[in-house]
């Protein structure tokens, strides 16, 4: 899976087509306060097409398997939280939190370490910028920006066209 580049002394691993870095933690305990070691978890499911690169955390679902779909792209040291989903098509720069049990519909893409708080909705084609706390569900095609996040550009229709065709 790895090269080696400058005859040993710098090793790189890629994820392209659709692959996982051997430091990714896929499936750990859910982290919520009502979890105790010998609860059920439920194995994430993620599609074999999804790019998962180093230090990417993945929770175990409580209620249900945590979802990535296809061609998601989980940058290095992404966490996503128990029961949360992961469209298809998705791109989530480095440092980014999805916690539990939110939902990011197919083509989002989040900046930087921004996080989308708990049972929140971002719709399809949105983009947050680096550093937004999506504390509201941000509607399809919005862009969202600050702490708390709020909208800064609406209803991008062609960006929903393109995602949806």
């Amino acid at each position: 899976m790895g090269e080696s580049v400058h005859d040993g002394w710098y090793s790189s691993t890629h994820t392209h087509g659709g692959k996982r870095d051997p430091t990714a933690v896929i499936g750990h305990a859910p982290e919520h306060r009502d979890w105790k070691p010998g609860d059920p978890a439920i194995h994430p499911q993620i599609d074999s097409t999804a790019r998962i690169e180093a230090f990417v955390t993945i929770d175990a679902g409580m209620q249900h398997a945590t979802h990535v779909g296809a061609r998601a792209w989980l940058m290095k040291h992404v966490h996503v939280g128990h029961d949360a989903t992961v469209g298809d098509d998705c791109e989530l720069a480095p440092g980014v939190v999805v916690c539990g049990h939110a939902t990011l519909e197919a083509g989002v893409r989040m900046g930087v370490n921004s996080c989308v708080l708990p049972y929140r909705t971002i719709g399809k084609g949105a983009r947050i910028g680096s550093g937004a706390v999506v504390t509201k569900n941000v509607p399809a095609g919005e862009v969202w920006v600050g702490n708390p996040a709020a909208p800064i550009q609406r209803h991008a229709e062609d960006r929903i066209r393109a995602i949806s065709s």
